[in-house]
């Protein structure tokens, strides 16, 4: 039987695959660039063992920068699940605080611009889509089609 660490990093990789790197999203509260994924502690179904707490579905999962990750978890595993629709309102505040609206465009520029080329390069769009969807969005380059070595 795989150990609980093999399994719980086992999810954080399927959320990867499934939702791509946390670094091509927006940080779910303050709106900065996202460093992780974060499991939000919701799923009914949530696995804990020998101290590894961790959801099978790729849903309960959010993009966020390492600050906030730490603060969201130091918040869980202080006062349990309860508190954490507070702390993700106060993340979010502070973050609004923090970050202005054009930083804040400007990472959801960027982290859209990292999904589109990555899908394109998976082949789930194409290169066509890809351009126009660059287009829609008002980006000024669109990603190159590259041959895989």
């Amino acid at each position: 039987m795989p150990t609980a660490e093999y399994e719980y990093k086992a999810a954080h990789k399927r959320v990867v695959t499934a939702k791509g790197p946390a670094s091509h999203k927006a940080c779910a509260f303050c709106g900065t660039f996202a460093a992780e994924w974060a499991y939000n502690h919701q799923d009914p179904a949530e696995v804990y063992r020998d101290g590894y707490l961790w959801s099978e579905s790729t849903a309960y999962y959010l993009p966020l920068c390492k600050r906030d990750h730490r603060a969201y978890d130091r918040a869980f595993r202080q006062h349990g699940k309860a508190v954490l629709p507070a702390v993700a309102d106060t993340l979010t505040e502070a973050g609004q605080q923090r970050y202005d609206e054009e930083h804040r465009q400007a990472v959801a520029a960027s982290t859209f611009h990292s999904w589109r080329v990555r899908e394109t390069a998976l082949g789930n769009i194409t290169p066509e889509q890809s351009a126009a969807l660059a287009e829609t969005s008002g980006e000024h380059h669109t990603p190159r089609a590259t041959a895989l070595i």
